[in-house]
């Protein structure tokens, strides 16, 4: 499946969620079967001028939140998304701009997550996502969302 973010997306996620305009997103792409937003540090600087802990979690959340709704958009049609369970580490500090990169392990988890949609209007979906200035792992995340079809 060849994936790509239209257009439009950023600019909806921005009106929807509204906080979103403040959290130094300028880029959203998809590379091969990775999720990436490009991050600007400074809305998210804390009193150390390192990145904000919550911010940081919080843009993890949305990565993978953006990822199962766009591998929805493209497959089947937008539906809720929610977030069951997530666990995050930090590693070091984040001092600069820097990206995050959204993926599922399993290596047919799109198509796993999609063919039980597709059958029971629900499906689950673990993705793990990665803060990295260049080489620099600074922190990792781990979140099961879950597509919950037209059944709220």
């Amino acid at each position: 499946m060849k994936l790509q973010v239209k257009p439009d997306f950023l600019p909806w996620l921005k009106q929807h969620i509204p906080l979103t305009q403040h959290m130094g997103i300028h880029g959203l792409e998809w590379q091969d079967q990775i999720l990436v937003f490009n991050l600007q540090l400074e809305p998210l600087v804390n009193d150390k001028g390192t990145g904000f802990g919550g911010g940081v979690a919080g843009l993890a959340t949305l990565l993978g939140w953006c990822y199962v709704n766009l591998l929805l958009d493209q497959a089947t049609g937008r539906c809720p998304v929610v977030i069951k369970e997530s666990s995050n580490r930090f590693v070091a500090p984040i001092t600069g701009d820097f990206q995050m990169l959204c993926w599922c392990d399993d290596p047919k988890g799109m198509e796993s997550f999609l063919e039980r949609y597709k059958s029971n209007g629900r499906a689950r979906m673990s993705l793990n996502v990665e803060a990295r200035q260049g080489d620099q792992l600074c922190f990792s995340y781990e979140g099961v969302y879950v597509a919950l079809g037209n059944s709220t």
